[in-house]
């Protein structure tokens, strides 16, 4: 439940709105009628702030007419990466598999609302070439390794959804093959986890495995990045190997498994 303090601070707009905004903490998606009834305020007062809120971007909502936490109060929290509990978490995580292949690990999630993703974390090798992106950007789910290992697991609906967004390459601007895609799309549910080369920065090669919460829905993934000069298939195997152990512990860490 919402905590509540009954005062009169409560009938102030800012006490609202930040009242409102936590309630998505302990829920990300509410039902207008149900959100009011928990924060025990009027039906009209709530949608009143809840429109406030939306043109901000610290409000959505969804296709069921759901509110959900908007993409700015994401990135609110983002930029306090090392409170991020689940940054907190993989970091131990990342670092070891960093250490373990002297390549980039990076924790991905995604903005389920948004159909993008974001890099929440990045442990640095101490190569000079490596791969540097800036973290809670948004970036496309149709590119690379690190956007398709979750598009595979997410519902039909958003998959053609984020397919109809049309989004070109970010490294060369060239357009999304969508029979292409589709295929990637089947041979990575089959497999389990998805690999690329040279999709969002050249001559870099991505393998990344998929992270699922305890309802069994993608979250996002860990991921390995190696420049092309020192990539060596035959390594493949165990770096998907140290990956998987990684996001099985991650999950564990999380509750989710």
């Amino acid at each position: 439940m919402v905590s509540r303090t009954a005062s009169q601070a409560d009938t102030g707009t800012v006490n609202r709105v930040l009242r409102i905004l936590s309630a998505f903490a302990a829920r990300d998606r509410w039902p207008l009628n149900e959100l009011a009834r928990e924060l025990d305020l009027p039906r009209g007062s709530v949608h009143r702030l809840l429109k406030l809120c939306r043109p901000l971007g610290f409000v959505d909502q969804d296709a069921e007419g759901l509110y959900t936490p908007g993409i700015e109060l994401y990135r609110v929290a983002g930029k306090l990466a090392a409170e991020m509990p689940i940054n907190r978490l993989a970091g131990p995580l990342l670092q070891g598999l960093r250490d373990a292949t002297d390549e980039t690990a990076m924790l991905v999630l995604l903005s389920r609302q948004d159909l993008r993703i974001f890099i929440s974390d990045i442990a640095w090798p101490s190569h000079p070439l490596r791969y540097t992106v800036p973290l809670n950007q948004l970036q496309p789910l149709t590119w690379g390794a690190a956007g398709r290992s979750i598009l595979a697991f997410m519902e039909a609906a958003e998959i053609e959804e984020a397919i109809g967004q049309a989004a070109t390459s970010p490294l060369n601007g060239r357009p999304l093959d969508v029979p292409e895609l589709r295929e990637t799309l089947a041979r990575i549910r089959a497999q389990g986890y998805a690999t690329s080369y040279a999709e969002r920065a050249p001559d870099m090669h991505g393998i990344a495995v998929p992270l699922f919460d305890r309802a069994g829905q993608v979250r996002g993934n860990l991921m390995l990045t190696v420049p092309h000069f020192r990539f060596d298939e035959a390594e493949q195997q165990r770096h998907l190997g140290l990956l998987r152990e990684a996001c099985a512990e991650l999950a564990r860490r999380l509750g989710w498994r």
